[in-house]
């Protein structure tokens, strides 16, 4: 009896997998990839970058964020990095473009151990997962 009751169980779920679209329904949209074109970073109080990592599409921007505690912003990785921010910077707002794609790691020369990572990736292709069958 037990056997029967985890067939019909088994028939069930699947029945209702189906029924919700599963991979084998005609109507697969891939899930979008990057899109957003700008994001926001933080230099906080506690000397951390927040959030220290943001995905962006190419084109978009970067707004870094300085309270009261200055920092600056020097990438160290990433084909075609925008211009540095240098200086001292608090109470204020800068903004980056990022034209190329790619993973650019950047971190604070007043402050070293502040680290962060802005990737740059193109939007998704819209390919299948492997093994759709429409």
């Amino acid at each position: 009896m037990h056997r029967a009751h985890l067939k019909l169980i088994t028939a069930v779920l699947s029945a209702g997998l189906v029924a919700c679209g599963g991979y084998g329904g005609a109507d697969y949209t891939a899930p979008a990839g990057p899109s957003s074109q700008t994001a926001t970073i933080n230099g906080t109080d506690q000397l951390a970058f927040s959030p220290n990592a943001v995905t962006i599409a190419p084109g978009g921007t970067v707004t870094f964020v300085f309270g009261t505690v200055g920092h600056s912003v020097t990438f160290d990785t990433g084909t075609n990095p925008p211009a540095n921010i240098a200086g001292v910077n608090a109470d204020t707002s800068i903004t980056r473009t990022f034209t190329t794609a790619g993973t650019f790691n950047f971190h604070c020369t007043i402050h070293p151990q502040m680290t962060g990572t802005v990737i740059v990736a193109a939007t998704s292709t819209n390919n299948p997962p492997p093994g759709y069958n429409p």
